[in-house]
């Protein structure tokens, strides 16, 4: 098996030292209940805790080690975030629990707590807002705008987090460093200011900042390569932004299943998508108009994240800047021609806040198998073919999954074994009620073609 742009390969190298080397001796995760229970009374007071600055340090080490920071938001709290004072994002190991904050206590949305959740059963994340009694005694509470979250995370809520290895905004924002040039060098500058000054204080000095690194949390800068945006597994505790985005990315994957199989064509053409994401027939490669469209929506995309992270034309490293889907075009309009067939909007699959996005990248994914790629739809294929057969027995030996980032202390990292998988083909096109060509459900509304505006907007 290749590992392509992996971000984690696996080598014969240590765990990062701060979490467990396996699963079995893991903890079990912080939850919202507990969080809940935490913020009803502080064991040290018997209170109510008052103030996200009392909350931080009683929180466990697993939410205050996996942390990162925004300087340049697009959230209703823009305003009250800058480089000097960004918003914390804190997240369990496995994700399944995100916190964020400000930090300037005298903006607007101060001692706001916001959360998300994930509700493994129903495969979808659940938001909730905590307003604090030092926020109430200021007479602060957001605007009715602000405190609707679908505005920015949808009517059924996901992530917003952008993909691997670019997030405009952050901290860390190229490869979880600070690279030398002309960017790197202006963020770093930023960073350096806040660490020698407000990370001392406030919500942010009981922060678990890791050492050996000048830049904590992030990756020293002098261990980037920048012909490559591949890392060593042992720098795993310095990439903050990339933890968040795999995790993420693994119980999003959840969620657009759950959406999928809801389709009104999902059931008759079921085993047709998946043979189209495993390439079991040539003839149902997409056809050249679909893949331009792909490739124009991805372009204008591609030039819009560059934008906001500031790149101009002439600066280094253009092909490690760019998105990485721009090499799997005909991936990604297979995964275009599976939303249609099962007559569903694809429009927020993505963790990217545009609506429509076509980014998917999460920095782990393994994708080539006897000369054929599936980068970026193996994860539909994970899901599908573990629902599939758990309802046909017959498909149960073509579904072998493993957590192949495991022996490094990951949570997340399951996989399906690919060239496995590729073997169910000939169930998947035997004749049957699906042979034939696709059937389009009348129920389906029209999908535009990729990156088409659409009306509706949908944080971290």
């Amino acid at each position: 098996m290749v590992w392509r742009f992996a971000l984690l390969i696996l080598l014969t190298l240590g765990s990062w030292p701060t979490l467990p080397a396996t699963a079995a001796e893991r903890e079990p995760s912080f939850t919202e209940a507990r969080l809940r229970e935490l913020l009803a009374r502080n064991p040290q007071t018997g209170r109510p805790v008052d103030s996200v600055a009392e909350l931080v340090p009683l929180l466990p080490a697993e939410l205050r080690r996996n942390f990162t920071l925004v300087y340049d938001s697009r959230s209703p709290f823009k305003t009250s975030i800058t480089p000097q004072q960004p918003r914390v994002i804190l997240f369990t190991d496995d994700g399944r629990l995100v916190l964020t904050f400000i930090g300037d206590e005298r903006q607007p949305g101060a001692d706001l707590l916001e959360t998300m959740s994930f509700d493994a059963e129903q495969a979808k994340f659940v938001l909730h807002a905590y307003l604090l009694p030092a926020a109430e005694r200021r007479a602060w509470r957001p605007s009715a705008a602000d405190a609707k979250c679908a505005r920015c995370h949808g009517d059924d809520p996901r992530p917003i987090n952008d993909a691997y290895p670019l997030w405009p905004g952050f901290y860390g924002a190229v490869l979880d460093t600070f690279p030398n040039d002309r960017i790197g060098r202006k963020e770093r500058k930023l960073y350096d200011a806040f660490a020698a000054t407000t990370a001392k204080t406030g919500v942010y000095k009981d922060l678990l900042y890791p050492a050996d690194t000048p830049v904590s949390p992030f990756l020293d800068p002098r261990l980037l390569k920048d012909d490559t945006v591949e890392l060593d597994p042992a720098l795993g505790r310095f990439l903050p932004n990339a933890r968040l985005g795999m995790a993420l990315t693994e119980l999003n994957r959840q969620r657009i299943y759950r959406k999928l199989a809801a389709g009104p064509g999902f059931a008759v053409n079921e085993k047709r998508m998946l043979a189209l994401l495993l390439e079991c027939r040539p003839s149902d490669r997409p056809s050249q108009q679909e893949m331009r469209a792909v490739q124009h929506a991805l372009e204008r995309e591609n030039a819009a994240r560059l934008k906001r992270l500031g790149i101009v034309r002439g600066d280094p490293h253009k092909d490690r800047n760019d998105m990485q889907e721009l090499m799997f075009v005909r991936e990604l309009a297979e995964i275009d021609a599976v939303a249609r067939m099962a007559g569903v909007d694809r429009s927020d699959w993505s963790m990217a806040r545009e609506p429509g996005s076509l980014a998917f990248f999460d920095g782990i994914l393994d994708g080539e198998v006897n000369g054929k790629s599936y980068y970026l739809k193996q994860d539909l294929i994970f899901e599908m073919l573990s629902h599939l057969r758990a309802r046909e027995p017959a498909f149960d030996k073509y579904f072998h999954a493993d957590n192949v980032l495991a022996d490094f202390g990951y949570p997340f990292g399951n996989r399906v074994d690919l060239a496995t998988a590729a073997g169910s083909c000939d169930l998947l096109t035997a004749p049957g009620p699906e042979a034939g060509r696709p059937i389009t459900p009348h129920a389906a509304r029209p999908q535009p073609a990729p990156g088409t505006p659409r009306a509706a907007a949908s944080r971290t």
